[in-house]
C-alpha cells in the first residue's frame, strides 16, 4: 500500500485512493450523528428489505393461512431490538472507544470468551457484506429480471466498489451513502403510510375455525422458530455501533447512544410497517420478486416511483455492507494488537483507515459470494447465529461488569433516594443487561435449532476453526517474543573485537525494536563497516524511545536516526532517507534487513512484510545510474 511519493505507482494510488492524511487529522476524520448514522445504521435499515420476507418464507411451510403470524413475530423481534438498543447504550457508555463483545468479554469474562466473541463478529461482518450485497442484487433483478443470470458477478463487483470507497477513508464513504440512506428511510415511511390506505387484496387462504384447528394440530413449533430466526436479521448492525467508537466524534459514548436510539426508532417503525403491509396486501414470497418489491408495486404501481424505489433499495442493500467495512477493520485492529491476528491488521493506512482489514474483508466476502452463487437466503442461516452469539457474550459480560460495580457501590456512603438514582444504579443496569443476555441467548438457541439443517451447522465448524487459528497465531507471537528478547547477557567486548574499522560505504539498518533478529543484523553490519546507521520510524513514541536507549546502551558506535512519519507510513520515510543519503554520499548505500525465519510455513505470513516491501521498492527506484544497490537480508531462525 505504500509507495514513494513521486513514483508512478504513488500517483496512481493517490488518484484512486486520495492523498495521504496526516496523523494529526485523525480526530477531524471522525464523524458526528448525521454522517455516523448512515455508516452504522445502514445495515439495520437495509435488513428491513428482506427480514419480513424471511419470516414469510419460513411460514410458507404451513401454508398461506399462517402468514398472519408474521405480525406478532415481528413485534417480538422489535421488542428484542429495543432490548439490545438499551443494553448496548450501556456498553458504549462503559467502553466508548469500541470493541463490543470482544472488549467486554476480554475485561469481564476471559480470553477464550473474548476470542470466541471476536470470531463470531469476524464471521458476522464477512456475512454482512455478502448478505447485504447479494440482497441488493436481488432487489435489482426483481426490477430487471434479465440480469438474474449475472447475480454473482454483480455481487462481486459491488463488494469491490465498496472496498475501494472505504480505502479512500471514513468520511469519503459516509458522504457517498448519506443521501441514499436518508432517502430510503423517507421512502419506506411514505410507502408504509400510503400502503395503510391501500385496499387489501384477497386474504391469505382464509379457512374456517375447524380448518384452522387442523392446521394448528399439525403446525409445529419449529415453523414459528424458523420464522423468528429468519426475521431476526432485522437486528443486524447493532454490534457495529459498539465496535466503531473511534469512528465517531467525541464524546463517542453520547454519539453512539444517539445513533443506537435512532436505529431503534427507524428499525421498529419501518419493520412494523413493512410486515403490516405484507399482511394487509396478502403478499407471498416469490422466487423472482422480493416482498418489498411486491409491496411497492401495489402501492406505487409500475411507474417511475417503483423503479426509483427499487434502484434505491438495491443501492441501500449494496451500501449496507459499509457497516461491516466500518466495524471489521476496527475490531481486527484491536484483536491484532492483542496478537490474536496478524499484526499487519493493526496498521493505519494512508487514509487513516485500517487498510489491510478492508482488503481482507473484500477478498473473503467475494469468495463467499462466489461459493454461494449470490444466494441471499442460503447465507442468512450463517448470518443470524453469529449475530446472536456476539449479542449474548456482550450482554453477559456487561452483566458481570455491573455486578462488580454494584458490589463496590455497597461500600460507598448511601446517598439520598431519587428516581434518577434508581435508573443509574449498577443493579438496575445489571438487570437490563441480564434480561438482554437471557433474551438473546434464547434467540441464539432458537436460531441455532431452526437454522441448523439449512446451513447453520457451518457456524459450529467455522467458528472453532477461527478460534483455533487465533490461538495458533497468539501462541506463535508469544513464543517468538520470548525467543527474540535480547537479554543483558550480551558479551559486548567479544563481539566488538569482530567489528570492522573499514570505511566501507554506509550501511543502513531499518529496525522497529531491538530483538535478536535486529541485533544480529546490526552486528553483521558493524563487521562490514564503521559507518552503520540504525533507522527507526517513529510510529509509537514509547517504543521508539525504548529502542533508542537500548541501542545507545550497546555502545557499538552506531548512528541512530529517528524518522518522523506524519502519515504513519513506515516505508515512505525510509525510502526518502535512503535516496537522500545516496545523494549525500554520491554512492548507493548498502541496506541490511533483519529477517525472521519461522519454523513453520504458515508463520511466514506473520513476519517480514516491511522488509519485503523495502526490497520491492528499492529494486526499481535507484537514483544513481550505473550503480547497483546491495540489499542484504540477515536471517534469524526461530525454533518455534
Amino acid at each position: 500500500m505504500h509507495r514513494m511519493k513521486n513514483s508512478p505507482l504513488a500517483k496512481i494510488q493517490q488518484l484512486f485512493f486520495g492523498h495521504p492524511l496526516k496523523t494529526s487529522m485523525q480526530k477531524k476524520e471522525r464523524v458526528g450523528f448525521l454522517l455516523g448514522l448512515p455508516i452504522l445504521a445502514v445495515d439495520t435499515i437495509s435488513s428491513l428489505a428482506y427480514a419480513t420476507e424471511e419470516i414469510l418464507i419460513a411460514l410458507t411451510i404451513g401454508g398461506p393461512q399462517l402468514f398472519h403470524l408474521s405480525l406478532p413475530i415481528a413485534l417480538t423481534i422489535i421488542l428484542l431490538l429495543w432490548t439490545l438498543v438499551i443494553s448496548y447504550s450501556q456498553t458504549v457508555q462503559v467502553y466508548p472507544e469500541g470493541g463490543g463483545a470482544y472488549i467486554v468479554a476480554k475485561h469481564n469474562i476471559g480470553p477464550f470468551a473474548s476470542v470466541l466473541g471476536a470470531s463470531t463478529l469476524i464471521l458476522d461482518y464477512i456475512l454482512t457484506v455478502s448478505v447485504s450485497v447479494t440482497a441488493g442484487v436481488r432487489a435489482l433483478t426483481s426490477a430487471y429480471p434479465q440480469f438474474l443470470h449475472l447475480a454473482t458477478a454483480l455481487s462481486v463487483a459491488g463488494i469491490l466498489i465498496l472496498g475501494w470507497l472505504n480505502l479512500r477513508g471514513i468520511r469519503e464513504s459516509a458522504r457517498v451513502i448519506f443521501v441514499p440512506v436518508y432517502a430510503f428511510i423517507v421512502m419506506v415511511v411514505v410507502i408504509g403510510i400510503m400502503g395503510l390506505f391501500t385496499g387489501p387484496s384477497e386474504t391469505h387462504g382464509a379457512t374456517s375455525a375447524q380448518e384452522t384447528d387442523i392446521v394448528w394440530t399439525f403446525l409445529t413449533l419449529f415453523i414459528v422458530m424458523r420464522a423468528f430466526a429468519g426475521g431476526c436479521t432485522a437486528m443486524t448492525g447493532i454490534e457495529a455501533v459498539a465496535n466503531a467508537g473511534k469512528v465517531l466524534k467525541e464524546p463517542t459514548s453520547r454519539s453512539a447512544q444517539h445513533i443506537l436510539i435512532a436505529i431503534g426508532l427507524i428499525g421498529a417503525v419501518s419493520f412494523f410497517l413493512i410486515t403490516k403491509l405484507a399482511n394487509n396486501l396478502a403478499i407471498a414470497p416469490s422466487s423472482t420478486e422480493s416482498v418489498i418489491s411486491q409491496i411497492t408495486h401495489i402501492v406505487l404501481g409500475d411507474g417511475v416511483g417503483y423503479i426509483f424505489f427499487q434502484l434505491l433499495t438495491a443501492g441501500i442493500l449494496f451500501l449496507a455492507a459499509n457497516t461491516a467495512f466500518a466495524g471489521f477493520p476496527q475490531l481486527a485492529a484491536m484483536v491484532a494488537r492483542d496478537q490474536w491476528l496478524p499484526k499487519q491488521l493493526s496498521a493505519l493506512g494512508d487514509r487513516l483507515v485500517f487498510s489491510y482489514g478492508i482488503i481482507w474483508l473484500t477478498i473473503i466476502s467475494c469468495v463467499l459470494v462466489m461459493i454461494f452463487r449470490g444466494n441471499t437466503h442460503a447465507l442468512i442461516p450463517l448470518y443470524a447465529i453469529g449475530v446472536f452469539s456476539a449479542f449474548t457474550l456482550n450482554q453477559f459480560g456487561m452483566t458481570r461488569f455491573w455486578f462488580k460495580a454494584s458490589q463496590e457501590e455497597k461500600l460507598k456512603k448511601p446517598s439520598p433516594f431519587s428516581i434518577r438514582k434508581i435508573f443509574s444504579h449498577p443493579r438496575t443496569k445489571m438487570f437490563i443487561n441480564a434480561f438482554g443476555g437471557t433474551f438473546t441467548a434464547l434467540a441464539l438457541i432458537i436460531t441455532s435449532i431452526a437454522k441448523f439443517t439449512e446451513g447453520g451447522y457451518l457456524i459450529f465448524i467455522t467458528v472453532p476453526i477461527i478460534v483455533g487459528c487465533c490461538y495458533a497465531i497468539r501462541n506463535h507471537y508469544q513464543v517468538i517474543e520470548k525467543e527474540l528478547i535480547v537479554t543483558h547477557k550480551i558479551k559486548k567486548q567479544v563481539i566488538q573485537k569482530r567489528f570492522s574499522d573499514s570505511a566501507y560505504r554506509r550501511v543502513l539498518v531499518p529496525i522497529s525494536r531491538l530483538h535478536w533478529g535486529s541485533y544480529e543484523a546490526l552486528a553483521f553490519s558493524r563487521e562490514m563497516s564503521n559507518k552503520v546507521t540504525a533507522l527507526i520510524v517513529n510510529i509509537d513514541t514509547v517504543t521508539t524511545e525504548k529502542t533508542r536507549k537500548q541501542l545507545e546502551e550497546l555502545n557499538w558506535g552506531i548512528e541512530i536516526v529517528i524518522l518522523d512519519s506524519q502519515y504513519r507510513s513506515i516505508i515512505r520515510p525510509l525510502i526518502a532517507y535512503v535516496l537522500h543519503q545516496d545523494k549525500v554520499d554520491n554512492e548507493l548505500v548498502t541496506i541490511v534487513l533483519p529477517e525472521i525465519v519461522p519454523a513453520k510455513w504458515w508463520q511466514e505470513y506473520l513476519h517480514n512484510w516491511t522488509a519485503n516491501t523495502i526490497v520491492k521498492v528499492l529494486s526499481w527506484s535507484e537514483s544513481l545510474p550505473h550503480q547497483a544497490r546491495i540489499i542484504i537480508s540477515v536471517p534469524y531462525h526461530v525454533k518455534n
